[in-house]
């Protein structure tokens, strides 16, 4: 039973990212078409991630007390409905306002999903049941995507419409067939609990947690960093300065994500019940150096570069994988709250990397791999004298 049910949450968690995924190859059309400035969407990444920063850890919290299918069924729809807002309302304060709201979605979808399968699953089993929901995320991306710069060929603004029609129909799909769960808490626990919930107690989750918990959450708000002042620049980059069309760019993050896919669900999969989780992590950090060093230096290599960018896009998704699993198995209740917070430390960081990759991107074309690669190697000297550290 434990397993059909979290079967059911990571094939509704691979609908849900189709959906949070239709718009984005055509965002940049959306900007060109209203003629602003290139680093708004920096802006928009920016207001987004610190929506989840917020919501991750608050909904996940609220989900262990209330019940995560109660706070699950309403993201895909907020998402859509903000989405509408986003492509069909040219006033920049309601753009921003609705990019908080679909973040806002998004972190709760996150936090609800790896909250869930951690919750249900055994301790054995846990990376693994991690490791699928990331992979389904990273399949439901390159669909979403690829669906997206098809519909964008028509107009620009179809597939942000078509959010909200498929948000609407996601969120009838968990209301009918997931089934609800919740941490089992005597009622005096559970009432206090409740008392001490607040969409800003982020940081107080964060304190809460254990020295070397805080100190994997300072990693991945780094690596978050790194990675999204490259990631987030990515498509922009394609589409302004190698002039590549919305269902290129669509079909270039398609490939890209079927090679993540393979990444988290095969090879992570078979990996950690090999290795450490802590030495893979170690090593994915390393090659992805590596990978975007060539990249930077031969750029124009043309489908070399992008093959090389897509095996990238593959160390990083292992990278975020590891971050949750690492933290999750670390606690043994309030799985919501656990990965909420962790999920919220990545997002804080995407904010940070999304703001910096469109004014580096603005700068110079080369700076978001510059960038990419010199806080990905801070990160791996922290990891490694951190674990030199703990041997003595």
């Amino acid at each position: 039973m434990e397993r059909k049910n979290i079967n059911k949450m990571i094939f509704l968690m691979f609908l849900c990212i189709i959906v949070y995924n239709l718009a984005h190859p055509a965002t940049p059309g959306l900007i060109e078409l209203r003629n602003w400035k290139k680093s708004i969407s920096g802006e928009f990444l920016a207001v987004m991630s610190t929506a989840m920063f917020i919501s991750s850890p608050y909904l996940g919290a609220l989900a262990d007390n209330i019940g995560m299918k109660r706070i699950f069924v309403f993201m895909p729809l907020m998402y859509g409905t903000a989405q509408v807002f986003f492509g069909f309302v040219n006033y920049l304060p309601v753009i921003f306002l609705a990019r908080a709201f679909s973040g806002f979605a998004s972190g709760g979808t996150y936090a609800v999903a790896f909250g869930y399968v951690s919750h249900l699953s055994s301790k054995e089993t846990k990376s693994k049941n991690i490791a699928k929901v990331s992979s389904a995320a990273v399949i439901g991306g390159a669909i979403g995507q690829k669906i997206g710069g098809m519909v964008a060929k028509i107009d620009t603004r179809y597939p942000f419409g078509l959010q909200f029609i498929c948000g609407c129909t996601v969120s009838l799909l968990i209301f009918l067939i997931l089934k609800e769960i919740k941490d089992k808490k005597d009622n005096e626990g559970e009432s206090k609990e409740k008392k001490n919930l607040n969409p800003f107690a982020t940081f107080r989750y964060i304190f809460e947690l254990d020295n070397y918990s805080k100190f994997f959450c300072f990693i991945i708000f780094l690596s978050s960093i790194g990675i999204y002042s490259y990631a987030s620049a990515l498509n922009y980059f394609l589409k302004f300065q190698i002039k590549v069309t919305s269902d290129t760019i669509g079909t270039f993050v398609m490939f890209s994500s079927l090679l993540a896919f393979l990444g988290t669900s095969v090879i992570l999969v078979r990996l950690i019940t090999k290795y450490d989780e802590k030495l893979i992590h170690r090593i994915m950090i390393f090659i992805g150096i590596i990978l975007m060093s060539i990249i930077l230096y031969r750029l124009n290599l043309g489908t070399v570069s992008y093959v090389l960018m897509a095996v990238y896009t593959m160390t990083y998704e292992i990278v975020r994988s590891l971050g949750n699993s690492i933290i999750a198995h670390r606690y043994k209740n309030e799985q919501g709250k656990i990965l909420g917070v962790a999920s919220a430390v990545g997002f804080l960081g995407n904010a940070i990397g999304s703001l910096l990759s469109g004014y580096l991107l603005n700068a110079n074309s080369r700076l978001p791999f510059i960038v990419n690669i010199s806080i990905m190697s801070v990160v791996l000297v922290f990891l490694l004298v951190q674990g030199v550290t703990a041997k003595k």
